[in-house]
């Protein structure tokens, strides 16, 4: 499958204007500095935004064009949405927040034992970890069967190793549905590790250059973090 965006927003600061095409089965990462356009982009794939100009497609259907007028809301395009704050209803089971979703008991869970939360099924949301609750919503975004998944910083609340398991675990996950996967995040590690493309936005446009500098400081950051281990090692031989 072949997530397009065509599409310009005008918005407070610049005009988003991008042409990305998101391929399946793959992860797609899309980084860039606070206030570049990343989750507008996400938006507008989802529908919760209208685009000044332009078109988005999922194959051969059109999700928006604004040459003819057509615009599908969210819950009328194939696409599953996962946000930084879990959007899970506190008064419903965590089973019950999957179903809410599509109502198909038995892919649900399918769903939440792959994500292995399925022994947790009757909790509700304040009774999990952080961690727990968004494996929820990546259950519940899945259970409507979308034809695209949208990932917006769905990791960024969770600590450190949490985040890098369950971001391994939804990888495997979103490849064996075999649907284009877009993730934003501002986590450069996170991008090259989860990701097959990573794609940059500054103010609004793709920027290789902001990508480029960006690994070459990490390559700088990895030679100083080895000259560092390397002459504690020696010290640490001289004074024995």
């Amino acid at each position: 499958m072949n997530l397009s965006a065509r599409v310009r927003k005008r918005l407070e600061r610049f005009t988003l204007d991008v042409d990305l095409s998101f391929t399946s089965p793959g992860v797609h990462a899309v980084v860039g500095p606070s206030g570049a356009g990343k989750s507008t982009l996400l938006r507008l794939l989802a529908g919760l935004e209208r685009p000044d100009e332009g078109a988005v497609r999922l194959d051969a259907t059109t999700w928006c064009d604004t040459d003819s007028g057509r615009f599908l809301h969210p819950w009328e395009r194939s696409v599953g949405l996962v946000f930084q704050d879990f959007g899970l209803f506190a008064h419903l089971s965590l089973f019950d927040n999957v179903l809410f979703a599509k109502g198909d008991r038995f892919r649900a869970e399918a769903l939440m034992r792959a994500l292995d939360i399925w022994q947790l099924r009757f909790a509700r949301p304040s009774r999990v970890s952080g961690g727990e609750r968004q494996r929820c919503a990546v259950c519940q975004a899945l259970a409507r069967k979308p034809g695209a998944l949208l990932l917006d910083e769905p990791f960024s609340a969770l600590d450190p190793v949490t985040r890098r398991s369950l971001g391994s675990l939804l990888r495997r996950c979103a490849l064996s549905l075999a649907i284009p996967v877009v993730l934003v995040t501002h986590d450069m590690e996170e991008a090259l590790r989860l990701a097959d493309s990573v794609t940059c936005l500054v103010d609004g446009r793709e920027a290789g250059d902001w990508l480029d500098n960006r690994l070459e400081a990490m390559r700088r950051d990895l030679d100083l973090s080895r000259e560092y281990i390397r002459q504690r090692e020696t010290a640490r031989r001289l004074e024995a």
